[in-house]
């Protein structure tokens, strides 16, 4: 167990260097100008810095020990005011530089993320660990790029302080240098171990942060407000928040300690006793007592001793904060460099237009999943066909749809094109075949004319299509009665006047979606599970209508739709069940018609009920 603790303890600068380096890359590759101007701003400021708080002292009083001609030390004063006027100038003009390009490489790293993101598979966000490594590369991102580009800086600038004081002291008692040595060693032997430490306390504060940020986020979300209005689950959320509360507490106890130990008490021990007080006893003693050190050189050597030891700690403390980011940016790398499974490949040809679709000897599980949520389905689609599927949560009709829009390849058998596997095609081409509505819709924080189009700078005729959407859906009226109408914002995040809609006008906005998109196939996943059913059968009409010669597949959980479709699959345990016409199903008699006529009972009930 200590063999794999300080192996794991033990740092790779190869992959430090090498992560370190591949983000100051995205850095050059969004503002190439960020590197080259804030590497001469570090050279001049740390030779200004020597000059003025090395040199300048030391030079003064040996001069005016020796008796040096005035005229001379003057001219070196004004010489090094000048120096320092020019660096006051440089860095102001390289700083606002660098702050007015600061947005290009967060848009760039920012948009490098978020394409890769929607590239992945959605199998990625539903895993947790991948899911965890997107959310710690995003939120780090922009931050450790430029805590990665200071790092290199403060060594850069670090470097030229400690070789040009080091020259001094060589001069007067190499000995100096050793001396001021000490702390870079302490810090190399345990710096290692003060990363790790570091770094762990802040992933277990992040991961605990979220959980305590989801709570807080469901005492204001309208999602969460009926709720907890009506029941007692606030109780369970202030029992959640209590519990972070305590797991921030007890992350801070375990953490804290050692923390201080790495950055006071060690710090402390080795600067104020083995640097400070042995330098100034030694450079004292040679001044006054043997008189083998010039006042300037004695003053240069007390006053230098103790900021060159810092400042080789401080050298060696970045190189170690390198390996810090590091650790960070391994989930930038990991998350980027994952190797998408189901890719956009631009030489694939395009899917010619649309004769059929068909699905054989399909089979998908889930990973980790011991059993199998689809299997050895066949399912022959023409063009032109209306398709329902049916049958209980859990038969695996919404996993099929994922298949049919390549969210997920299947782990048996294969979905066919006009006869060919829906893989040799290009995926945007082969996914642009299809309109969808999903039962889990989402409206976006954008106009309702972007959220119908999916798209944004509409021109006139998409806004007619709009329009023309909107009334087919049923919710023309309602947007009409908005302050801008079609072109008001969605929601308030962005707006004051942003429109909140119910459930049910919600889902009519997502459903024109497929009133205003020219797609050759139609899928809708229980695209009407908010409406009553006068409303469902009347959106059916209308939808159908609207897709007249075109491909429909849908999900539904009320039956009544069924008996507008083509051709019926009963899906049960991942098979198909049962497949033919609504009338055959029925004459069948079986699993199909068992729930017919129980959804049948129900709305006689209803109706009885009401009369």
């Amino acid at each position: 167990m200590k063999k794999e603790k300080k192996k794991k303890d033990k740092i790779d600068w190869r992959r430090t260097f090498r992560n370190n380096f591949y983000m100051l890359g995205m850095i050059r590759k969004s503002a190439p100008g960020i590197l080259w101007t804030s590497t001469f701003r570090a050279v001049f400021s740390s030779v200004t810095n020597f000059l003025t708080y090395t040199y300048l002292l030391m030079y003064a009083l040996n001069a005016l020990q020796r008796r040096e001609k005035l005229s001379d030390i003057i001219m070196t004063l004004v010489f090094i005011l000048a120096f320092n006027i020019a660096n006051l100038l440089i860095t102001y003009f390289l700083s606002v530089y660098v702050e007015l390009n600061i947005p290009k490489v967060d848009a760039y790293i920012q948009n490098t993320i978020h394409k890769k993101a929607a590239a992945v598979e959605l199998s990625c966000f539903e895993n947790a660990e991948f899911y965890d490594t997107y959310v710690k590369a995003n939120g780090e991102a922009i931050n450790r790029a430029f805590s990665v580009l200071n790092s290199v800086l403060d060594i850069l600038w670090s470097v030229i302080n400690v070789c040009s004081v080091a020259v001094l002291m060589v001069t007067i008692n190499p000995l100096f240098i050793l001396l001021a040595f000490v702390p870079l060693i302490g810090t190399m032997l345990i710096g290692k171990r003060r990363n790790r430490v570091s770094y762990e306390y802040s992933m277990k504060r992040q991961e605990t942060e979220r959980q305590k940020d989801y709570v807080r986020r469901t005492f204001y979300l309208s999602d969460f407000s009926k709720e907890m209005r009506m029941t007692e689950m606030y109780r369970v959320m202030f029992a959640r928040m209590r519990e972070s509360i305590a797991e921030l507490k007890a992350i801070a106890k375990k953490y804290g300690y050692k923390m201080m130990w790495f950055r006071y008490l060690f710090e402390d021990i080795i600067f104020d006793v083995a640097v400070t007080g042995v330098s100034m006893i030694a450079s004292a003693y040679m001044t006054l007592v043997t008189g083998s050190m010039l006042v300037g050189d004695c003053v240069m050597i007390i006053n230098n001793i103790t900021s060159m030891s810092y400042t080789i700690d401080y050298m060696g403390g970045s190189l170690l904060r390198m390996d810090e980011h590091s650790l960070y940016i391994d989930n930038l790398r990991s998350f980027l460099e994952y190797e998408i499974k189901i890719p956009e490949i631009e030489s694939a040809p395009a899917v010619p237009p649309f004769e059929s679709l068909c699905l054989k000897a399909l089979g998908f599980t889930y990973d980790g999943k011991d059993s199998a949520v689809l299997k050895n389905i066949d399912i022959s689609v023409k063009k032109g066909e209306r398709i329902a599927l049916v049958g209980h949560n859990g038969a695996g009709k919404s996993t099929l749809v994922k298949l049919l829009l390549r969210f997920y390849d299947p782990t048996e058998g294969d979905i066919l094109i006009n006869g060919k596997s829906i893989k040799d095609y290009r995926l945007s081409s082969y996914r642009g075949l299809f309109g969808t509505v999903f039962q889990d819709y989402a409206l976006f924080a954008a106009t309702v004319e972007e959220n119908v189009m999916l798209k944004s700078n509409l021109s006139e005729e998409e806004r007619e299509k709009v329009t023309d959407a909107l009334k087919k859906s049923g919710i023309y009226g309602k947007i009409q009665s908005l302050p801008r109408a079609q072109q008001n914002m969605v929601s308030k995040e962005f707006d004051d006047e942003g429109a909140v809609f119910s459930g049910g006008e919600a889902q009519k906005i997502s459903i024109a979606r497929i009133f205003a998109l020219d797609r050759e196939i139609v899928i809708m996943d229980e695209p009407t599970s908010a409406l009553d059913p006068i409303a469902e059968h009347e959106m059916y009409k209308n939808m159908f209508a609207a897709c007249e010669g075109k491909t429909v597949i849908f999900i539904s959980h009320r039956l009544s739709s069924a008996t507008m479709a083509d051709r019926v699959y009963l899906l049960e345990n991942g098979c198909v069940a049962e497949h033919g016409t609504h009338s055959d199903l029925l004459k069948l008699n079986g699993k199909y018609a068992e729930m017919w006529h129980k959804q049948a009972d129900a709305y006689l009930d209803e109706s009885e009920v009401s009369v």
